[in-house]
């Protein structure tokens, strides 16, 4: 029974990371950032957000990496699943990779340097979030 159980869970492993992904992207996106922006002042959001988001961006990064893995070892994966697993991997390193350019663009001030990387950073952030929605139906 255990091996089954076991077997069972391999087989299904490679849809628990984009579940994952999405409910993190939903739970940081949705409650934490607007929470902690409507409790927190001007300064104290902003060394708080700089705290968290390269921590969520790893985590992507982790959790885009072990699907790939998952897909390697998986017995039949799907291109397309290894396409969604890359990107995530990819796109989510790209968004770390800005965090200190964004941050330097804030200290100094420049909005329009910001908000190009800002865009940049939400867009790719939507984009790993619909890649992982639609993991399920490919």
């Amino acid at each position: 029974m255990l091996i089954f159980r076991i077997s069972l869970l391999q087989k299904f492993m490679h849809f628990y990371f984009p579940g994952m992904i999405v409910g993190i992207i939903l739970l940081q996106t949705a409650i934490v950032a607007p929470t902690l922006f409507k409790k927190l002042e001007s300064k104290e959001f902003s060394n708080v957000i700089r705290f968290l988001w390269p921590k969520f961006f790893l985590f992507l990064i982790v959790i885009g990496i072990a699907s790939l893995v998952d897909l390697y070892l998986h017995d039949d994966p799907n291109n397309i699943h290894y396409a969604i697993a890359g990107l995530t991997t990819l796109f989510a390193i790209i968004c770390y990779a800005i965090i200190p350019a964004t941050n330097r663009a804030t200290d100094e001030g420049n909005k329009k340097r910001f908000n190009l990387l800002h865009k940049l950073s939400v867009v790719l952030t939507v984009i790993i979030l619909l890649l992982n929605i639609g993991f399920l139906f490919v």
